[in-house]
């Protein structure tokens, strides 16, 4: 049940190959007289259709130049309204955190000044209440300072793009 193999002969040479070279020559010379054989534009009114489109694309270039160079100024007032923010932040931060300390402080002196143990705890609670009463104060002044920050480093973006839509 064995199956017999079948020999392959090779025939003999029907037909040559065809050379890929010279069929994209032939093609490539084709392509070549059928755009020989079309008229060329006439000049003039080539360049009149360039002069009407350059016309017609002017006011949008002019657009896209003003536009880049409002974005780019209101970039600036932004990054300059941002560092002044910054700072401002930064000070308020600053006096609150000295102001705490100093209340801290005050609040220790008050508790060992009083040599009675009752007058020294009501010193030291009246001390406590009034430095919580100042910290609370100045934390809400840095809050309130923050978001002017914020609001006013994105208002010139914010008029850029609000005038671009117009």
């Amino acid at each position: 049940m064995t199956e017999a193999k079948k020999t392959r002969t090779r025939s003999a040479k029907s037909a040559p190959k065809p050379d890929l070279v010279e069929m994209a020559a032939e093609h490539a010379a084709g392509s070549a007289e059928i755009v020989q054989a079309a008229e060329p534009a006439p000049a003039d009114r080539l360049s009149a259709d360039v002069e009407i489109r350059s016309k017609d694309s002017e006011p949008l270039v002019f657009s896209f130049r003003d536009q880049g160079e409002a974005i780019r100024q209101a970039m600036r007032e932004t990054v300059a309204a941002s560092a002044k923010g910054a700072l401002e932040v930064n000070e308020k931060i600053i006096q609150a955190l000295q102001a705490q300390g100093d209340a801290a402080i005050d609040l220790w002196r008050a508790a060992i000044e009083n040599p009675r143990l009752p007058d020294s705890l009501n010193a030291q609670t009246g001390a406590a209440r009034q430095a919580f009463q100042a910290a609370s104060s100045q934390w809400k002044d840095v809050a309130e300072t923050t978001a002017r920050w914020m609001t006013r480093s994105v208002e010139p973006l914010q008029s850029a793009f609000l005038r671009q839509t117009r």
